[in-house]
């Protein structure tokens, strides 16, 4: 089975052993995480802890928002993850009296973190409001990592010149921040909601320690929503650049284009008029008329070049 157990008491740090059984009376705080689990895993959420069935479906199938629900004899809470692949996975905990779930289909590093948290700074009194606020808290900081990517590559976009060499290699990383920006949004938006929830149902809040504590893990999600909000404004700035200079060079090809057509209008008349077939067209037959005319034609192009330019057409 894939489940790692560990409790402490009141004078024991962290400890780990194999049977749930095996665990003492005295334990203050009991911690089993379901990494990687099984079918039998999945089947002892309900025979052994008794939860609810529609709640372990969702901690098997994966929920795709954070929530958090109060039940007769324990809480359910999903916190969301984004890992180096920029999967989004979910992270499940169950709270019982002294006892902490944790359920998850990938390993969490986070978890690692935690536990040697507590297992170096040993505090008698840890509970499992303590340890779900270190996993949450762990979890929020995690975020930054991804923001801080983000952030960084925005402002390296803000930085080239914007050119016809580099606008379209831009432009599709600009589309994958974005769809980044928007994936982790979905996971910190409703992160926040349910600090808020935990903040006001005061299950979690045992202590103005706490308070404190989770106070400091939502100004974290205030941090990154505003960091966000501006790398979002700011490849929003980029697309609009991008879509005006796209403009501006498919008008000056226009403006080069009709300036030729302007140009060569008066010349296919000329063309036009002494390609028609008639007999009696006495200029046809002058010695010099071949010259006259190319003659013609060239004043007309250049009369109209100089006239452009002076309008500052081009």
């Amino acid at each position: 089975m894939s489940i790692t157990i560990k409790y402490q008491t009141a004078t024991q740090k962290l400890q780990q052993i194999d049977r749930i059984d095996a665990i003492p009376k005295d334990a203050t705080l009991i911690w089993c995480d379901f990494s990687e689990p099984t079918t039998a895993d999945n089947e002892m959420l309900q025979t052994y802890f008794n939860f609810n069935k529609l709640e372990i479906d969702d901690t098997v199938n994966g929920t795709p928002r954070a929530k958090y629900k109060v039940y007769d004899t324990y809480q359910y809470i999903v916190f969301h993850s984004v890992t180096h692949d920029n999967t989004i996975e979910a992270l499940n905990l169950f709270i019982k009296d002294n006892m902490l779930i944790t359920y998850h289909h990938k390993r969490f590093p986070i978890l690692t973190d935690v536990e040697q948290m507590i297992t170096n700074h040993f505090q008698p009194d840890l509970d499992t409001s303590d340890l779900v606020l270190h996993i949450l808290d762990k979890m929020v900081d995690s975020y930054f990592e991804s923001i801080t990517e983000i952030e960084d590559k925005v402002y390296a976009f803000e930085d080239h010149q914007v050119n016809e060499s580099t606008n379209k290699t831009i432009m599709d990383n600009v589309y994958k921040i974005r769809s980044h920006i928007i994936q982790l949004k979905r996971i910190i938006y409703p992160m926040r909601e349910l600090v808020d929830d935990l903040m006001e149902s005061h299950i979690l809040l045992v202590d103005n320690k706490n308070h404190m504590y989770i106070q400091h893990i939502d100004d974290h999600l205030i941090k990154q929503v505003n960091i966000l909000k501006i790398a979002q404004e700011m490849t929003n700035e980029i697309r609009d650049n991008y879509s005006s200079y796209t403009s501006y060079k498919m008008n000056s090809v226009m403006q080069v284009l009709t300036l030729v057509s302007v140009i060569f209008l008066p010349l296919t008349l000329v063309t036009g008029i002494y390609g028609m077939n008639f007999t009696n067209m006495p200029e046809l037959k002058w010695h010099y008329g071949y010259y006259i005319v190319l003659s013609l034609m060239l004043l007309i192009s250049i009369t109209c070049i100089i006239y452009f330019k002076r309008k500052k057409w081009f």
